[in-house]
């Protein structure tokens, strides 16, 4: 994952990304730890209604009826693992898109190491390491392009290949 920056950006910021995309990622980030609560809620409520379910199985089986109230009190299992599943999904959907967050950055970075700014107005020097975001478009239709062309170049070879 990213390093947080150091003191020339916006505390939280990510080197090298956008501050909407920094916020999306750390986003997901409090919202896994925020969900690591609540799984552990969840397991302790299915742990309970599971004890509670023994409890009033064995009880049964040993003979004793026990009263409706405590019939009526009892938790379904199935609910509750349910809810404590659905935790899991939650979280298991928010770590996989921190790692294609992740994924993403690093290709970003591996095939435009250039940072692009997004609140300069005017263009930017190459001198200054930056790209303005409208530089950044140009690049990135170039970059399409360019790969589209090798597709293309690629299908006609493997076309003459077949006919041959």
């Amino acid at each position: 994952m990213a390093s947080v920056t150091s003191a020339s950006h916006h505390p939280g910021q990510v080197a090298g990304l956008p501050p909407a995309a920094t916020e999306f990622k750390f986003d997901n980030v409090v919202k896994v730890k925020a969900l690591v609560w609540s799984l552990k809620e969840a397991l302790a409520t299915l742990v309970q209604v599971a004890a509670d379910n023994i409890n009033h199985t064995s009880a049964v089986d040993n003979g004793m009826r026990p009263s409706s109230k405590e019939e009526a009190s009892l938790k379904r299992l199935d609910k509750t693992l349910e809810d404590f599943f659905s935790v899991c999904n939650q979280i298991e959907l928010n770590l996989r898109t921190i790692q294609e967050c992740a994924l993403q950055l690093r290709d970003s970075q591996q095939y435009l190491p250039v940072p692009v700014v997004a609140s300069k107005p005017e263009p930017s020097n190459p001198q200054d390491g930056t790209l303005s975001y409208s530089q950044y478009i140009t690049t990135i239709r170039a970059q399409v392009n360019f790969a589209k062309a090798v597709l293309d170049v690629l299908n006609e070879g493997a076309r003459q290949l077949l006919h041959e």
